[in-house]
């Protein structure tokens, strides 16, 4: 079975890697998601679908306040003849217009009511416009809603999306779902550097030790050659020394 530098099979060590870009992916998406909130009141759009929170009990009986609803995004609303179709007894998700509400104070929010009217088109402003109204309200609401402002058709609500917002929404959720598995991938990760980097410095001091021992050796080895040259030559010396002196001996006897 193969395994990777850390000592563990391949397959797990892939599997951690899976699992651990998963969840950060996760964390990352759940962060983005509660940041965009914070600033816009809605989620970011991916794939041609937003998610909105409703707020309000106008939808009372077909969407709750707390509920998240899934808005299909439509094309471009100002291409409304040849792109769009909205249609009565849609439930649309729009931005408020002027004078949508008494005092102005839901202008520029995201609104999810029913088209009542469908859609119709008015010369004297150049725009196509539909009429809504809350289910739960016995009138249509005060001001028909340009065709611009519609963000999309709602095509339903999540529970699994409804509970998961509704548990980040508080600290401890946030605590649970953001924080405490960040924390556990940081301290992983320094985990893991720890311990890369021991393996590193203990291979760095075997490849030392390896690369003191060969020259060591190399060193040795020298030496007993240098030592070995070093006798023969002293041994060549004395053996002219003696041939020499045994020489000069005959030379002698021979005077």
């Amino acid at each position: 079975m193969s395994k990777t530098k850390k000592g563990m099979p391949k397959w797990l060590d892939v599997t951690l890697r899976v699992i651990e870009w998963t969840l950060i992916v996760f964390i990352v998406m759940c962060m983005l998601i509660l940041l965009s909130q914070k600033i816009t009141g809605n989620t970011p759009e991916l794939f041609g679908y937003s998610t909105y929170t409703v707020v309000t009990d106008s939808m009372s009986g077909t969407y709750d306040v707390g509920d998240v609803v899934l808005c299909k995004r439509t094309k471009d609303p100002t291409k409304y003849q040849q792109d769009v179709g909205y249609k009565e007894g849609d439930v649309i998700a729009f931005l408020a217009p002027h004078g949508f509400d008494k005092d102005d104070k839901l202008q520029g929010q995201t609104i999810t009511h029913r088209i009542v009217t469908a859609p119709f088109y008015d010369e004297e402003t150049d725009t196509w416009f539909v009429e809504t109204k809350g289910d739960a309200v016995a009138i249509k609401d005060r001001v028909a809603i340009p065709i611009d402002n519609i963000q999309g058709v709602i095509i339903g609500s999540s529970k699994a999306l409804t509970a998961l917002f509704g548990f980040l929404a508080n600290w401890y959720g946030f605590l649970i779902v953001i924080v405490v598995p960040l924390s556990a991938i940081l301290i992983w990760q320094i985990i893991v550097l720890i311990k890369a980097k021991e393996a590193e410095q203990k291979e760095k001091i075997e490849k030392e030790s390896k690369a003191e021992l060969e020259q060591a050796k190399q060193t040795k080895l020298e030496e007993i050659k240098a030592k070995a040259i070093e006798e023969y030559k002293q041994s060549l010396e004395e053996k002219d020394k003696k041939e020499l002196t045994i020489q000069e001996s005959s030379e002698k006897q021979d005077k």
